[in-house]
């Protein structure tokens, strides 16, 4: 009997420039290399998606607050597309998205660009922080529209021990 083998032809990885994300990097760059695939490197800055004059009082707000976090965004995975490049992968495009986090990364983006794979960094939040604020890993496994592999641990299985300073331990 024969076997056939998953094959993932986009790939997805989250970058915010955490140590979960390189290492999640480290391992989309690895499957992309395997399956000769595509990999997609995108960064979202949380914020509205376009300047809005809604009915919520805040008024008009101009896009060009995110200016200064999307160039440094744009830098970061400059140096990260060269990674993967002198790794081996042949076609790796970057993207930074202002938006909601969550929705870019698990629905919007991966629908717009026939993502089959998503790769992203465990979160690094303590129990309170992601009862607040949430999980953009948990969102993305319940609401993407794809596989996704959530990174825990480096290229060699060993865990990284991230202390847990996002948010105070309350």
């Amino acid at each position: 009997m024969e076997v056939s083998r998953m094959s993932y032809q986009n790939i997805l990885v989250g970058v915010d420039g955490s140590k979960q994300a390189d290492m999640a990097f480290e391992k989309a760059v690895d499957t992309a290399k395997t399956n000769d695939a595509k990999l997609y490197l995108l960064s979202i800055i949380n914020g509205e998606r376009y300047p809005s004059t809604g009915p919520d009082g805040y008024g008009f707000v101009s896009h060009s607050i995110y200016d200064s976090a999307i160039e440094t965004m744009q830098k970061k995975l400059a140096d990260y597309k060269k990674k993967a490049e002198a790794a081996g992968i042949k076609d790796v495009k970057t993207d930074v998205k202002v938006g909601n986090a969550k929705v870019e990364l698990a629905e919007r983006y991966p629908k717009e660009n026939d993502i089959d794979l998503i790769i992203i960094g465990a979160t690094g939040l303590n129990v309170v922080g992601r009862l607040l604020v949430g999980s953009t890993a948990a969102y993305t496994i319940r609401e993407a529209p794809c596989d996704v592999t959530v990174v825990k641990t480096n290229l060699k299985n060993q865990k990284l021990d991230i202390k847990e300073t996002t948010y105070p331990e309350m």
